[in-house]
């Protein structure tokens, strides 16, 4: 004969702790998943990486980070990639500054991606994985965050290069100069909007280039513009006048004045005139845009990212005598475009780079800005999206850049304004 045992208090209340306990757990568990997502990321392409057998992909890895994620959470993400392969290929795997697999953090409009690329076939995708970049902001809690702006203003079907502006003296809008691949035209601002005054054509260079670069400067009402090598000046205040000066190394860089520097005609990147038989020498053969900015170094150089004309990104230093240090070039382990500018923002010390994508003119390109250190290039905007290549960028003033874009789908040449500012 047996009778069930009846519970005592002590166990009903340990069972209910024990109750609580689990539900705790469940609640709580969302949120760890959430804020090791990133970390999850790594790991789930280190498994991947590790099941593809179809590439000798060696025993070390190279890791850049190419997205708005801080160096602190990209390194928790390089760890924990690197701890999952050793586990899984039971080898020690190193991280070095080159190898045959280069891991790459990426980002679109709404994804963080990983990638793994095989370096050692131009650059083949070996595997990747994603996830919503709305994981990020719950992650990346310290700091000001960054953002960037960008504002269409002016929007024509001819050919756009550059164009300049001007305000009077209350600071309204005055003369607006559009350079065009065929005229200069004068714009004046009137009833809220701005009304063609006068239109001139450009003198041909006798070498027409496919991809033309040009600038434009205004000042009051007068004016400069060049174009490879070529230099007009004139007056634009009631109709145009101007007067062109066509010769080799007329349109100098603002990189190195000890070096000639210059945009010639048939050419749209920066190189020293080859009949330069000065002392100085350049390990860079040419650029298209730099841009220079402060960062961490002792003793004040001028420092500078420069967009090379090899396709590679470099920061040059430009050293110091009096400390005995030499000027120097280093390559940057990123992947830029051709178009750099720097950019001031008023929550941050120092200047900011702004680079565009690493795309040719057949694809929407992209803006976004970063702190630049030697080894230790960091995102610190989202990256901005355009309808298409960003044919010039340049500084209007230190915390404003202007973009020229080609809009790959109304067939409309565009430019934009483009701030950095502190998103509270």
């Amino acid at each position: 004969m047996s009778a069930k045992q009846k519970l005592s208090p002590p166990r009903l209340r340990g069972r209910f702790f024990l109750c609580l306990l689990v539900l705790a757990f469940l609640v709580a568990f969302p949120c760890y998943t959430r804020a090791d997502s990133l970390e999850d990321a790594a790991r789930a392409l280190a498994r991947k990486v590790a099941s593809n057998r179809k590439k000798n992909l060696g025993s070390s890895y190279a890791w850049e980070n190419h997205a708005s994620v801080s160096p602190v959470t990209s390194e928790r993400m390089r760890e924990a990639f690197e701890v999952e392969l050793e586990r899984l290929l039971r080898i020690r795997v190193d991280h070095v500054e080159q190898a045959d697999v280069s891991i790459l953090i990426t980002e679109n409009a709404s994804q963080i991606r990983l990638l793994a690329k095989d370096s050692s076939q131009d650059g083949d995708l070996v595997d990747s994985v994603a996830l919503p970049k709305g994981q990020l902001a719950s992650i990346e809690g310290t700091g000001p965050v960054l953002k960037l702006d960008r504002q269409i203003f002016w929007q024509q079907s001819e050919s756009l290069i550059d164009l300049a502006q001007s305000n009077d003296p209350s600071g309204k809008p005055d003369i607006l100069l559009v350079l065009g691949r065929e005229s200069l035209s004068l714009y004046r601002w009137n009833e809220e909007k701005w009304a063609l005054k006068d239109t001139a054509p450009l003198p041909h260079s006798k070498i027409p280039l496919r991809d033309l670069r040009g600038e434009i400067h205004i000042y009051d009402h007068f004016f400069q513009f060049h174009l490879p090598g070529m230099e007009c000046d004139g007056d634009a205040w009631q109709k145009l006048t101007f007067e062109c000066a066509e010769q080799s190394g007329i349109w100098h860089a603002d990189f190195d004045f000890m070096l000639p520097f210059s945009l010639d005609a048939g050419r749209n990147f920066f190189a020293v005139d080859p009949h330069y038989i000065g002392p100085k020498k350049s390990t860079l053969a040419g650029f298209f845009s730099v841009a220079p900015y402060r960062q961490s170094r002792p003793y004040f150089q001028d420092q500078m990212a420069v967009a090379g004309a090899d396709g590679h990104a470099y920061v040059y230093f430009s050293g110091n005598e009096r400390e005995k240090i030499p000027e120097s070039l280093e390559r940057l382990p990123v992947n830029w475009g051709s178009d750099l500018v720097q950019i001031s923002v008023n929550c941050r010390e120092g200047l900011l780079v702004l680079a565009s994508g690493a795309k040719d003119h057949s694809s929407q390109d992209t803006l976004q800005g970063f702190e630049v250190e030697p080894r230790a290039i960091t995102p610190v905007t989202a990256i901005a999206e355009f309808p298409g290549p960003i044919l010039s960028l340049k500084n209007s003033d230190d915390s404003e850049a202007m973009a020229i874009v080609f809009n790959l789908k109304t067939g409309n040449f565009e430019a934009y304004r483009v701030t950095v500012e502190c998103d509270d």
